[in-house]
């Protein structure tokens, strides 16, 4: 078997594993940047995926944790470091459906669910916000005693000014309590990997590849022109006329998100704060057409049509702003 192989069926995993992803999650291949990962995944090296957003970083380290835990190191535990407890509570959700079906059990660790300490005592895979496991480690460092492979997702994160330092203390208290664990840090937009990847020891996987076309346009009252298109396709990426788009001048954001869903697209919008991306979602909620369903995290909002589980794949992405890109200089502490 090669580990570099694009078929699921291929991956080295328990057949109830690669059956459900088949059957359940509809996974047949793997998009090119995870197959390129899996060999550094599979072989058990620390390994940075740094690839755009929507092009599967989080299916490469649900494939290393399965094979870190019933192929090469069956018994141990995996802890999936996460930087809110939102994004913990949605990672929760899809390894609790994957575990599930391997006999495997997912505890959360976000100060809030009653319960909780015995869930995680218990669990082979906690999902976790950085600054509960800093208190983990802190109050009770053997829980960690049994860890094999390690999830840091957002790991640009680092870089920020108030969750990074937490972050790189947690990454070094493990590497050193469990120095032969596997890390697998996920990130769409860290700016110097190299650097990272060196900290580490890891192997570091970039890709510009795309399941989606994102489109970059310029909106200036309600005059749209469209800028950019990243796709991989080799068809279809020709750059559309500028035009006028209908909604409100007042509210600008309504008639981006009517075109877009128009298009059968969608569109993620960011705001400052936790308290903004509520009353924008409350607001933009009205004049979707037809029932959307809505989810919300802090800093952005998410809107999208009732009865899709997830956003459509097959359509344009429009970003209304370019992601941050984390410039860091490697951690001084190795």
């Amino acid at each position: 078997m090669e580990l570099g192989a694009e078929r699921i069926e291929d991956v080295p995993l328990p057949d109830a594993a690669r059956t459900f992803l088949r059957e359940s999650w509809g996974i047949e291949r793997l998009h090119p940047p995870q197959a390129e990962a899996m060999p550094a995944v599979l072989s058990q090296r620390n390994t940075i995926v740094a690839i755009p957003t929507a092009s599967g970083k989080s299916l490469v380290a649900y494939l290393g944790i399965l094979h870190r835990l019933l192929v090469t190191h069956p018994g141990s535990r995996a802890v999936y470091i996460v930087p809110l407890k939102a994004l913990a509570s949605e990672k929760h959700s899809e390894l609790v459906e994957l575990a599930e079906a391997v006999g495997l059990t997912v505890g959360l660790g976000i100060g809030e669910a009653t319960g909780e300490r015995r869930l995680i005592d218990e669990c082979d895979i906690l999902v976790c916000t950085s600054e509960k496991l800093d208190s983990l480690m802190r109050t009770k460092p053997d829980r960690m005693a049994n860890v094999s492979v390690i999830v840091a997702d957002e790991f640009h994160l680092l870089n920020d000014t108030s969750r990074g330092p937490t972050l790189e203390i947690n990454l070094t208290r493990l590497r050193h309590l469990r120095p032969e664990a596997q890390i697998i840090a996920l990130s769409a937009t860290v700016g110097n990997a190299p650097d990272l990847a060196a900290w580490l020891d890891a192997a570091l996987i970039t890709s510009d590849w795309r399941p989606v076309a994102l489109e970059y346009s310029t909106l200036y009252e309600l005059n749209l022109e469209p800028r950019k298109i990243q796709s991989n396709a080799a068809e279809g990426n020709e750059l559309r006329a500028p035009r006028k788009v209908l909604g409100p001048t007042s509210h600008p954001t309504w008639a981006v998100l009517n075109d877009v869903a128009d298009q059968q697209g969608q569109v993620l919008i960011f705001v400052a704060t936790r308290r903004s991306a509520v009353s924008e979602a409350k607001r933009l909620f009205k004049v979707v057409n037809g029932t959307p369903s809505m989810t919300i995290a802090p800093g952005v909002a998410h809107l999208w049509r009732r009865g899709t589980r997830r956003p459509p794949r097959s359509s344009r992405r429009r970003a209304s702003r370019a992601p941050r890109t984390a410039a860091r200089s490697p951690p001084s502490s190795r």
